[in-house]
């Protein structure tokens, strides 16, 4: 809170300065003929007290408040020294009350209240000076009268924030749009001011109960008015609020969907998304017969949806809530961009299914090269995948260890490589075609010749330092090969012989487990 205490502008040269000159500007204190002096007290300090305390900003930045409707008022009228010692008190209570409100520290609320109280105790005693010389003739006309009201409360505004860019002056730039703001802050004490003019033309004549019942009803109105005005205010911020949001999470909500590796967990995703985004009671996505409604278990025949179809056939369908910010065009925005990654993610699933054609093509080929029987790596592969999923790998894990089972014959052929970025099968020709792969994929081929007490090569690592990929590879290829001229128990003993030495004990542990599962299935199933 101290960079805000020290942005007050208020000093104790300046406070001094600012109540020299408030005592040093001419005012004539006088109560009209048609004024109740403490009746118009008590009607000014509820007022000011009222309107202060709720004053208000647009999201656009400038101010919203009747107060200044009471300095015209009575600036135009005049008012007694009591009624002014009561103007200044109302002043500092009511800035006090809505720094409190808005959550500022005890030692800012005190220096704004203070602030504030003594510029616009400047600016009335201003404003006043300006009008009492003319304030009889004003009174003549009942045009003039209102038309003194409007300027004296849009002067009222101006100097009040005058003062305050004043004390607050940090350059230039930016006086255009405070002048603007203090245009648009003018505007509503300018025009609720006449109001007044019924109870400001009757303090020519002898008080009488009509100008009392007047202010209470003006009172009354101006009260309620900026009531609404604070109130509509502080809901259009908080739609704002919620509509940047909004905005923002739909901007990114593509991003969410990156790495993702079917359109079912997508749709999900998407549903949930936008249901706490929006705030709504339900959102339902469908696409090509999938459909996806989050919260799930949502009574959809409550209540009609708002509903919006794609051209590629993906329908939204949205349950608003009172809180739910979302018109036709951020709906048919978020249908448009759902649509353009799901199709995105059905094209990368499609590649991948081609890819993976490819590469088994390709593995066939270095099979049959390598005098081993077609579909050895498929086997190695497979193997692989079961010791994985035991292990509780991750979908995107049990992909590389695939990826990895199926080219682990080109071992003898792979580079050292950085292990950080995408890495490249290459030869010591750059003519040669260069194949990119996940560097997991890269780490386990190529340290899948460690041995677990690290005698291996190429990095001599050891126990759990081998890459999991490397030490599932090791025990399954070997497994795979033995099996060509082994049964499945001669090829797991062969395995538990050179356990700890080259082999992990526990993938080891976890291919027997599997074996005997398998071996039980199949006896079942002959009986």
């Amino acid at each position: 809170m101290k960079a805000n205490e020290n942005d007050s502008g208020l000093t104790l040269f300046t406070g001094a300065a600012l109540i020299l000159l408030i005592l040093w500007v001419p005012v004539i204190h006088i109560s009209l003929p048609g004024v109740n002096e403490y009746f118009m007290l008590f009607c000014i300090w509820i007022g000011l007290i009222y309107t202060i305390s709720m004053q208000s900003r647009r999201t656009v930045g400038y101010q919203v408040t009747l107060f200044p409707v009471f300095q015209g008022y009575m600036a135009l009228t005049g008012y007694t020294f009591l009624q002014e010692i009561g103007f200044s008190l109302a002043l500092f209570i009511g800035m006090l009350i809505h720094t409190v409100r808005t959550g500022e520290s005890n030692r800012n609320c005190f220096i704004r209240s203070m602030k504030f109280m003594l510029l616009s105790l400047l600016s009335l005693r201003i404003t006043t000076f300006i009008l009492q010389h003319f304030r009889t003739g004003i009174f003549e006309s009942i045009y003039l009268t209102a038309a003194a009201l409007s300027g004296s409360a849009i002067l009222a505004v101006f100097l009040n924030q005058f003062f305050q860019s004043i004390i607050e002056f940090s350059g230039t730039k930016g006086l255009k749009q405070t002048f603007r703001n203090n245009v648009k802050s003018a505007a509503y004490p300018g025009l609720f001011i006449l109001f007044l003019l019924p109870a400001a033309v009757q303090t020519k004549v002898p008080s009488s109960n009509v100008w009392e019942w007047n202010l209470i009803a003006v009172l009354t109105t101006i009260l309620i008015i900026q009531t609404g005005l604070s109130l509509l205010l502080d809901r259009a911020r908080c739609s704002y609020s919620r509509t940047r949001f909004l905005e923002n999470e739909l901007g990114k909500h593509s991003e969410i969907l990156t790495g993702l590796d079917s359109p079912i967990e997508a749709l999900s995703i998407l549903a949930n998304f936008l249901y706490r985004a929006a705030e709504t009671f339900a959102v339902r996505v469908t696409w090509k017969n999938i459909s996806m409604t989050y919260p799930t278990g949502y009574e959809a025949s409550r209540n009609a949806p708002i509903s919006r179809q794609g051209e590629e056939g993906l329908l939204l369908e949205v349950w608003p809530s009172p809180k739910t910010r979302l018109d036709n065009e951020r709906i048919e925005i978020f249908v448009l961009q759902t649509e353009t990654v799901l199709k995105n993610l059905e094209m990368r699933i499609s590649v991948v299914k081609s890819a993976w054609k490819c590469l088994e093509a390709m593995v066939y080929s270095l099979d049959m090269s390598d005098s081993r029987q077609a579909g050895y790596s498929r086997i190695v592969a497979d193997i692989a995948r079961e010791i994985g999923r035991e292990m509780g790998m991750t979908v995107d894990a049990l992909d590389d260890l695939e990826m990895s089972a199926m080219l682990h014959l080109t071992a003898a052929i792979l580079e050292k490589v950085e292990e950080d970025r995408l890495e490249a099968f290459s030869t010591s020709d750059p003519a040669r075609t260069q194949f990119l792969l996940p560097p997991e994929v890269v780490k386990g081929i190529r340290h899948m010749t460690e041995n677990y007490d690290g005698s291996g090569k190429p990095d001599k690592l050891s126990g759990k330092s081998i890459p999991a990929i490397a030490r599932i590879l090791s025990v399954a290829s070997n497994f795979a090969a033995n099996l060509s001229n082994q049964s499945v128990d001669d090829a797991i003993l062969e395995l538990k012989r050179r356990t700890g030495l080259i082999y992990d004990p526990d993938i080891v542990d976890i291919l027997e487990n599997i074996s005997l599962q398998q071996e039980k299935m199949v006896s079942m199933g002959s009986l």
